[in-house]
């Protein structure tokens, strides 16, 4: 049963009429720190007990694991356990999207290779299959019901399996979430895949809510408007300015469109209860308004966290900051090995792992239990670099410590030594009451007391001129700005 009052008596005006507007199709616009997952988990809870006789699923989505998991840890809390029993849940719109797929195949309006209509859906294709680095990508397209295998040549090389070993495993019923949207993209073109998807719709679910709607692509938003077609309740959550999904195909503009032309109730949350001091509420309605702003200039020992938009330049500041990542992803085994020295850093100074962790240990093929055969020889070459050693004979004897222990290293020809990055690592080591280095995008929907902000050339002048929300580099900054409670500092 749903806890009694829910909070409610905690609520704004702003937040109490959004959570319970009775509109099928909603738009909640939520400025950073204005109650976003709080108007998300009631309006969940609300229709999750609203009507218990209807057998049909409310389900909310979000574009990130960790999200999904705050929104679902607020909703539990709020309503009961029982709020989240089977078939009402909250998942990543990944889940979604399989789910959705599978009940193509279950229909039969579409055939998988082998005929599989269950699936394994994987992350990446690296923790089951050999990659390598070239121009030629196995895909999954569509061709009259039929799932079908195909290669591209794309312009730049990336690591991609071979598509002798892509054809088999596809075939024995396993693909990536990236595969799982490529088919869906392709069945979307033809009728009867669109028909049995409105169908799944009206007859599994009665209400829908999508948070952080602006970090949709093209694909996504095609099936919010399948959602809608099905007249379910459709709940859309997010904000404009802190859309940074760009990379992966959103287009904050077209879900603007697409929200003003298809009738949606539209309720602005922005009364944010994260600004401590009135200087952070001014500096966020200039922003919001394109306004110039000046920041004022603080050190790393004056700041809880640093944030920049690319890991480069925290790495380039004061060596009191730890980024969490050595650059974006995990390319090859010694990016691998040293995102693992790096988590031992952060472990140790910070309390947290590394950013991509998970990627270095699907890259050596590894696991968080079995990392422990790896980490005496992490700890011992940590140690060798802190008493000034230098970087180079550190890593050979590190890496022929690891080959004992470790098949991928054993492997690899690790003729290229990264002392760049071991030089970088080596330069925190002497250092004390290190504080974390993050993205813009990794720092999205947290927040901290005092942020310091490493400033490119061209985010200063963005910021001298007034920021533009429909510039995705602008985005990002103002993600990093309205991350403090207190104070945002320009870092030197």
């Amino acid at each position: 049963m749903p806890r009694s009052n829910n909070g409610l008596d905690a609520l704004t005006t702003q937040q109490l009429i959004a959570s319970g507007c009775p509109d099928s199709r909603v738009y909640v616009q939520a400025a950073p720190g204005s109650g976003k997952t709080t108007v998300s988990a009631l309006r969940f809870g609300l229709h999750r007990f609203a009507a218990l006789s209807d057998p049909r699923a409310v389900v909310a989505v979000s574009f990130t694991r960790s999200a999904t998991e705050e929104l679902r840890t607020r909703v539990s809390r709020q309503w009961g356990s029982a709020s989240l029993r089977w078939p009402h849940r909250i998942v990543t719109l990944d889940t979604l999207l399989c789910d959705l797929l599978s009940h193509l195949l279950k229909e039969g309006v579409l055939h998988w290779p082998g005929g599989h209509t269950e699936l394994e859906v994987i992350d990446s294709w690296r923790t089951t299959l050999p990659t390598q680095r070239t121009h030629i990508k196995p895909v999954l397209q569509v061709d009259n019901g039929c799932v079908v295998i195909r290669t591209l040549r794309e312009p730049r090389p990336a690591s991609h399996p071979s598509a002798l070993r892509f054809r088999g495993t596809v075939s024995s019923g396993t693909c990536t979430h990236d595969n799982v949207r490529e088919v869906l993209q392709g069945a979307l073109a033809t009728t009867a895949a669109r028909q049995a998807l409105v169908s799944y719709f009206a007859t599994s679910v009665r209400s829908l809510t999508v948070d952080e709607v602006f970090d949709a692509n093209d694909l996504d938003r095609e099936i919010f408007s399948l959602a809608a077609s099905a007249s379910i309740s459709l709940t859309l959550v997010g904000d404009p300015w802190q859309a940074l999904y760009q990379f992966r195909g959103a287009r904050p503009a077209a879900m603007e469109k697409y929200i003003s032309e298809n009738a949606f109730t539209t309720h602005h949350l922005d009364v944010s209860f994260r600004w401590k001091t009135d200087r952070q509420a001014w500096i966020t309605r200039q922003l919001r308004q394109h306004m110039p702003i000046t920041l004022q200039q603080g050190t790393a020992r004056e700041a809880d966290v640093a944030l920049a938009y690319k890991w480069k330049l925290l790495w380039e500041c004061d060596p009191l900051i730890l980024p969490l990542a050595i650059k974006p992803g995990i390319g090859q085994i010694q990016d691998a090995i040293c995102t693992l020295l790096l988590n031992e850093i952060t472990q140790n100074a910070l309390g947290t792992q590394a950013t991509f962790l998970h990627d270095a240990l699907v890259t050596l093929g590894l696991d968080k239990e079995t990392l422990t055969v790896a980490r005496p020889s992490l700890q011992t070459a940590l140690t060798e670099l802190k008493a000034g050693l230098q970087p180079a004979p550190v890593w050979q004897e590190l890496t022929a410590s690891l080959a004992d222990r470790i098949p991928a290293v054993a492997a690899a020809e690790l003729t290229r030594k990264p002392v760049s990055a071991l030089n970088l690592l080596q330069r925190r080591l002497t250092e004390d009451a290190l504080i974390p280095g993050l993205t813009y995008h990794q720092a999205k929907g947290r927040e901290w007391n005092t942020v310091g902000i490493k400033l490119s050339p061209a985010e200063a002048s963005a910021l001298a001129n007034g920021l533009k929300s429909d510039d995705e580099n602008h985005r990002g900054l103002y993600v990093g700005l309205t991350r403090a409670r207190l104070d945002a500092l320009a870092l030197a």
